[in-house]
C-alpha cells in the first residue's frame, strides 16, 4: 500500500512539474514576443544639403522634435546641415547600402538609381504648386515611391525643393535666344542639361557644395535653383540677375535606408511618417509663403527679378523632353504624365 501511495505521489509531482514548466514556457515565449514589439534606442542620422535658414532645415527640426517627443526619447534625430555628411550624391548612395539611415534627397538626385524619377523635372509640366502637390501626394507619387522601394529607398513623404529660377552675373534674360549666351552650371541631372543645351547654352556639371565658388570665379555665368536656395546659399551676392522662369519643379523627399526601416517597430514607423508629414507641411509652408519676400529681399540687395514671356521657352522643349522621356522610359513616361493630367 505504501509503494502504491509513493509511486502515486511521484505522478502527480512529475505532472505538476510539467505544468509549471509550460506555463513557464509560455509566460517566457510571451515577454520574448513583447520584447520583439518594444522599441530599441536608435539614432537616426539625417543629411541635406541647404544652409540652417532653409526651409528644409526648419523642417528637419521639427521632424527631430517631433520623433524624439513622441518616442519618449527612444528613436534621437540628428541634423546634418550644409552637406556635413557628404554632396547629396553621396549621402544618397550611402541611403542605398544602408550606411545612413535619412536624408532629403530630390528627385533630380534619387533618378541615378531610380531613372523614372527623371519624369517629375520635364520642363514646364507643372502648372504651379498645388498642381505639383496633388500629383505627387497622389497615384504619381506611390507609383514612383514603388519603384524606390524596388531599389532600397523608403519614401517617408514629400517635402519641397521648389520650382527653379535662372540666375546668371551677365545680363537679363528676357528670350531663349539670351540662355545661348550663357554658360550654365548644372548638377548631373540629366533634364537641366538636355534643357539648357537645347536653348543653345552651354552646360557644366558642377556639384552643389562647390557651386558658389564656380559662380564666383566666373567658371560658369549661371545656374538655376528655386528662390529659397539662391536666397539662403547666397547665391545672389555673385548672381545680379534671376530670371522667374518656373520651368523645372523638384520635390524633396524624406528617404530612410531600407535598413533604418527595417529596424523599427509597427509604431515607430507611424510615428516617423507622421512627423514626416507634419515637417513636409511646414516645408512647404516655408518654401510658398517666403517667394514674395524673398523676391523683395533680392530686389533690396541690388539684383535684377524679371519675368519673361514663357511661352517661347515651352516652344523649344520638344528635344529635351524627348531625352528625358528616352531617360525615364517611354512607357513609364506616358503612365506618369496620365496621371499628371489627371491632377491639372
Amino acid at each position: 500500500m505504501v509503494a502504491k501511495r509513493t509511486s502515486s505521489l511521484v505522478a502527480v509531482m512529475i505532472i505538476t512539474l510539467i505544468f509549471v514548466s509550460s506555463v513557464s514556457g509560455l509566460f517566457a515565449a510571451g515577454a520574448k514576443e513583447a520584447d520583439s514589439t518594444e522599441q530599441k534606442a536608435m539614432t537616426l542620422r539625417l543629411a541635406h544639403i541647404s544652409d540652417e535658414g532653409h526651409p528644409s532645415h526648419k523642417a528637419s527640426l521639427l521632424f527631430k522634435e517631433l520623433v524624439e517627443e513622441k518616442t519618449g526619447g527612444v528613436v534621437k534625430v540628428e541634423v546634418f546641415s550644409n552637406s556635413s555628411l557628404g554632396s547629396a550624391p553621396e549621402y544618397t548612395e550611402q541611403l542605398q547600402l544602408g550606411a545612413l539611415e535619412l536624408g532629403l534627397v530630390t528627385s533630380g538626385q534619387l533618378q541615378v538609381w531610380v531613372p523614372e524619377y527623371g519624369a517629375v523635372m520635364i520642363p514646364f509640366l507643372f502648372e504651379g504648386y498645388e498642381h505639383a502637390h496633388r500629383a505627387l501626394d497622389g497615384e504619381a507619387g506611390e507609383l514612383l515611391a514603388d519603384y524606390a522601394a524596388e531599389k532600397g529607398f523608403v519614401v517617408l513623404g514629400n517635402w519641397e525643393w521648389g520650382f527653379r529660377q535662372l540666375s546668371n552675373r551677365l545680363m537679363k534674360v528676357e528670350k531663349p535666344a539670351d540662355v545661348a549666351r550663357l554658360k550654365m552650371r548644372v548638377p548631373n541631372e540629366i533634364q537641366l542639361e538636355a534643357m539648357y543645351k537645347t536653348l543653345g547654352a552651354t552646360t557644366s556639371i558642377i556639384s552643389f557644395p562647390e557651386l558658389y565658388m564656380a559662380l564666383a570665379q566666373g567658371v560658369v555665368d549661371g545656374q538655376c535653383n528655386p528662390l529659397s536656395t539662391i536666397y539662403y546659399q547666397k547665391l545672389y551676392e555673385v548672381q545680379p540677375y534671376v530670371t522667374i522662369l518656373n520651368h523645372v519643379y523638384n520635390t524633396q523627399m524624406l528617404v530612410a535606408s531600407q535598413k533604418a526601416w527595417d529596424s523599427m517597430t509597427e509604431e515607430t514607423k507611424q510615428i516617423v511618417l507622421d512627423a514626416s508629414a507634419e515637417a513636409g507641411k511646414l516645408a512647404r509652408e516655408l518654401t510658398i509663403d517666403s517667394e514674395e519676400e524673398l523676391i523683395a529681399m533680392l530686389k533690396k540687395a541690388g539684383v535684377d527679378v524679371s519675368y519673361p514671356d514663357l511661352a517661347p521657352f515651352r516652344d523649344k522643349m520638344g528635344p529635351a523632353i524627348k531625352i528625358i522621356s528616352d531617360f525615364s522610359g517611354n512607357a513609364f513616361t506616358e503612365q506618369f504624365v496620365k496621371f499628371v493630367e489627371a491632377a491639372r
